[in-house]
């Protein structure tokens, strides 16, 4: 794995799975909510974390988090006792929470390769849970000309943006919550107990085409919207930008949950052991290569 240059990990892991499924996260789900007033912490309370987050989707995650990475967990406690003593609230705290979990993304991401068919899928129909849901709303973040704005911000003001778009205890935080929890409970049973996967064969290719093919001959638009992706793929930035502002993300990501399901399990568990792993540390140009060369569309 070529790991890039250092970045926020919180980047690493969004912007590589938005660039591969052009928005392979469902970063908003359910559109922009205020958060749910809270009640003060008073200054100088050094609570730990989880007596502050007392939901249970937060105590779930939190959970996960110090069993999977119990170094992670203790830097963030520490921090958030730290924000606390100068006066942070619970949403400013979940905030510390949520950077904290993205940030697995990189961290987790080499324990990725060792997970089972089953697990890989499990994450992939919880993102296209949440793109659905996105689709059923009508939500402007299906649009791509949404997502290609959101990724032309640069890295200053992309981080404070996406974790604006999780104000605490809204279902879109709910959802992030689970996901990540999700995400690291796998990691921890990939660590107890790691499953060893080959790379993918020619074979595994095969089968890979011809299962988009047959989902491009049901979907005729999103096989077309495809295709236009993968020729402007090595054009130009703006024309790239171009193409991507004409598509319907949302279908594209639950497009990748249908071509997953229908995988076998070997082939499925092969191609996610190569691929996720790659998307969590940032790889995006190793991604992109692969997954234009599986699907292989001229």
């Amino acid at each position: 794995m070529q790991t890039p240059p250092k970045q926020t990990g919180l980047k690493l892991g969004l912007i590589s799975l938005v660039g591969v499924a052009l928005l392979f996260i469902s970063v908003f789900l359910f559109g922009p909510e205020a958060p749910k007033p809270m009640p003060p912490i008073e200054r100088g309370q050094v609570a730990a974390l989880s007596n502050v987050l007392t939901d249970a989707k937060s105590q779930r995650a939190l959970a996960a988090l110090r069993t999977a990475s119990p170094a992670t967990y203790a830097q963030l406690e520490t921090e958030a006792r730290f924000a606390a003593q100068d006066g942070a609230q619970a949403s400013e705290l979940a905030r510390l929470t949520l950077q904290a979990l993205f940030g697995e993304f990189q961290n987790q991401a080499l324990v990725f390769r060792s997970a089972d068919s089953q697990q890989y899928h499990a994450i992939i129909v919880k993102l296209a849970e949440g793109l659905g849901q996105m689709k059923a709303e009508g939500s402007a973040w299906c649009g791509g000309k949404q997502v290609a704005a959101f990724l032309a911000q640069n890295d200053a003001d992309l981080v404070p943006s996406l974790l604006a778009e999780f104000p605490y205890q809204s279902p879109q935080y709910n959802w992030a919550m689970d996901w990540m929890s999700l995400i690291l409970n796998t990691a921890r049973s990939s660590q107890v107990n790691p499953r060893r996967h080959q790379r993918p064969n020619l074979r595994d290719e095969a089968v890979l085409q011809q299962t988009g093919l047959n989902l491009g001959s049901e979907q005729w638009a999103l096989a077309l919207q495809i295709a236009a992706f993968a020729n402007s793929e090595g054009t130009s930035y703006a024309q790239m930008q171009e193409v991507i502002a004409g598509m319907d993300v949302c279908e594209l990501g639950i497009a990748i949950e249908t071509v997953s399901a229908r995988l076998p399990s070997d082939v499925r568990a092969r191609i996610w052991a190569d691929l996720m792993p790659e998307v969590m540390v940032g790889n995006t140009p190793y991604v992109m290569w692969r997954v234009t060369d599986y699907f292989f569309i001229g």
